[in-house]
């Protein structure tokens, strides 16, 4: 285990014999192992076929109408996407440089590494350099800017809204400077290191963008954290840096397929808990490889991440990573070491597609309450703290209760399980026909029949008619 204290370091990538430097950070290994080694073990292994699976073709019983493979390949240019500001979804780390240079993999150049990002269902790029900006917006993505910004070394507010004015304007293209974002300024920071990133937070938001940091998960030691305990630490985040969102990683997916429910679910309650009590959004960076002795990628694994963050009121995903680190046993990202597509790049459109439906319905509603059934996890609550819930049927299940602008109650429902698909039941207190948000097609689909079934890890959106 590494004693340094960042654990995120830029490396270098070797591909074909060519090494191709990664312009923002990505994870070193050997600094990830120490999060890695304090994971408790406690995890819980989890058969029926699922109509309402994550990864199969669907039939939209209201209307009728099938969703096929080939069309769906359609949807990826041609379904309405949603933007950054209603649910970001970013691939975290770096932009390799290859394709800048010379055709890597898949990629032929730096223009189709973005149109790839698009393809596989992103609105933002991972951390990447201005001169990127342009195949970004191109590609109808923003960007998250990666800048040589040291907040570790003291300076002083006028000094640090100099060097971010100077940054930008340096971008002598209006609309490369509209498809900013955020700007990248640390991961995982200690608690000492709070006062100088609001300086720093400060220019940026100066400029009308966003301050990009990303925090610990909960089981980051209080030396790493520089606090008592995880809870201050998310205080004297928000107390000091006064930042516009809570981003954080959790990774609770380990070989097998199987999630640490206490390390996973008992994060998502404290950073749900904050960010209620702050008013402001969270993003949930999650596990998108192989690495160490954590899970690879499957369509449960994404599911879970993605539909519990939606059932806890999250409004961000980021994947860790896109890119497949050329270290360790890092893999199944879903680009590989040489540039190509793997097993795992139509796994994350597909869920990355199911998030651009739901969001023009989920982004209007207010999470007002989030329960268990089965095992409750730490931090968590059982079907007794429930506020719209008339009864439910089905175990180990994750709700999460909503309601809009007008009180109209909604539900999120998420299979826990993990290897198995589960028929489920679910009666609001509110009457009415309850229905589905479709996550294929937005619209609406009947509660029925097959319709109350979960494939491993996926959620459903229902609400009343």
């Amino acid at each position: 285990m590494k004693s340094k204290p960042s654990r995120r370091k830029f490396i270098a990538t070797t591909i074909a014999g060519t090494v191709a430097s990664i312009v923002a950070p990505v994870a070193f290994a050997g600094e990830r192992s120490k999060l890695a080694g304090s994971n408790s073990a406690g995890t819980t292994d989890r058969s029926a076929a699922a109509t309402n699976d994550c990864n199969t073709t669907v039939t939209n019983a209201d209307r009728n109408t099938t969703v096929t493979n080939a069309n769906r390949n359609a949807a990826v240019t041609n379904a309405n996407r949603v933007a950054p500001p209603s649910f970001i979804i970013f691939p975290w780390g770096g932009m390799p440089g290859n394709p800048a240079n010379e055709p890597w993999g898949d990629l032929a150049d730096m223009d189709a590494m973005m149109r790839d990002l698009y393809d596989c269902g992103f609105n933002t790029s991972g951390f990447t350099e201005i001169k990127n900006l342009r195949h970004a917006r191109k590609n109808h993505l923003m960007g998250i800017l990666s800048t040589a910004i040291n907040p570790t070394v003291e300076t002083t507010q006028d000094k640090a809204n100099e060097t971010i004015k100077t940054l930008l304007e340096s971008i002598t293209d209006p609309d490369d400077r509209k498809a900013i974002y955020a700007i990248y300024l640390r991961d995982e920071p200690n608690a000492s290191l709070f006062p100088q990133l609001e300086v720093w937070s400060k220019a940026v938001k100066n400029q009308n963008i966003m301050p990009y940091i990303n925090l610990f998960p909960d089981y980051a030691s209080s030396a790493q954290l520089g606090s008592n305990d995880y809870l201050e630490h998310l205080d004297q985040y928000v107390n000091i840096c006064h930042p516009p969102y809570i981003s954080y990683d959790n990774y609770s997916l380990f070989e097998g397929g199987r999630l640490d429910e206490n390390r996973f679910f008992g994060n998502l309650e404290s950073i749900r808990n904050k960010s209620l009590q702050a008013d402001i959004p969270f993003w949930n960076v999650v596990l998108s490889n192989g690495h160490f002795s954590y899970a690879e990628p499957s369509d449960a694994t994404l599911a879970i991440q993605v539909y519990s963050t939606l059932a806890y009121g999250g409004k961000g995903i980021g994947y860790f990573t896109y890119y497949t680190p050329q270290v360790g046993n890092y893999r199944l990202a879903p680009i590989d070491r040489f540039g190509y597509r793997t097993k795992t790049w139509e796994m994350m459109r597909n869920i990355n597609l199911q998030i651009h439906s739901l969001v023009p319905v989920y982004s209007r509603l207010k999470s007002i309450n989030v329960f268990h059934t089965g095992d409750v996890p730490r931090n968590g609550q059982g079907p007794d703290s429930t506020k719209l819930t008339e009864s439910i049927k089905g175990a180990s299940l994750l709700v999460g209760e909503f309601v809009d602008s007008a009180e109209k109650p909604y539900l999120m429902v998420v299979n826990k399980q993990m290897q198995s698909s589960i028929d489920f039941d679910v009666k609001l207190k509110n009457k009415g026909r309850m229905v589905i948000v479709s996550q294929f097609n937005q619209g609406l689909a009947s509660f029925a029949g097959e319709q109350k079934w979960l494939a491993p890890g996926c959620g459903v959106l229902l609400t009343v008619e």
